[in-house]
């Protein structure tokens, strides 16, 4: 299995299209890697400056069109509607939830505020909040967020979601059984490790598989 250091060297061969994405594994460049390694698109990682991004930071993206996108949720949807999608109506199905993920979930999973991504705190432990015990029981009548199968929307969501249990490591999701399972389903798919890393996904076992096997 290619790991996050191989990916910074070698690009995934695929559909002869090149995507070049300046990014770091300390970034949220790889919500970006895990949906490209997952769609099979061609890429190469770039060192994160200089880039074209207006404010310096990551990931930014540009492809062979000339194209330059930044912020990762939009680089998703760049990336779902130049390679998947196949009409507006499907667009749509993904689209709300990737904006879900970066308007909302964020500040569930790390307490950040508009302008200021530091750690402050989480409350996916707290399913008294709205959002967070909805979510839950979405995810208890659903395998994937849209359809019956895994999508961009579910690169999103998962990929704020495990990383709770990297910046919050005595979070208790107990009381959110179907989204411990969902964070576990999708920590488990191999482009996951290939995109986060080996340690990444060690540590979003160990919160979420023990939880699960409590719980069943």
């Amino acid at each position: 299995m290619l790991r996050a250091s191989v990916l910074a060297v070698l690009p995934l061969v695929a559909n002869g299209m090149t995507v070049t994405l300046h990014g770091s594994p300390q970034s949220r460049s790889p919500l970006v890697n895990w949906y490209m390694i997952e769609q099979k698109i061609d890429f190469k990682m770039a060192n994160p400056r200089p880039s074209g991004h207006p404010f310096g930071q990551i990931p930014f993206l540009t492809d062979e069109d000339g194209v330059e996108v930044f912020e990762s949720g939009a680089c998703l949807l760049y990336l779902a509607d130049k390679y998947q999608s196949s009409s507006a109506v499907e667009r749509a199905s993904w689209t709300k939830w990737v904006m879900w993920a970066n308007s909302e979930l964020d500040g569930l999973c790390f307490g950040a505020i508009p302008g200021d991504h530091r750690v402050r705190g989480e409350s996916m432990s707290k399913p008294e909040v709205r959002s967070v015990g909805r979510l839950n029981e979405i995810l208890g009548e659903r395998e994937w967020l849209v359809g019956d199968s895994f999508s961009v929307a579910d690169v999103a969501c998962a990929s704020y979601l495990n990383y709770v249990p990297i910046f919050h490591r005595n979070a208790d999701l107990s009381a959110t059984p179907n989204t411990a399972k969902y964070m576990l389903r999708c920590a488990e798919r191999p482009a996951f490790a290939e995109a986060f890393g080996e340690g990444h996904l060690q540590l979003t076992l160990t919160l979420t598989l023990t939880l699960t096997l409590t719980l069943t």
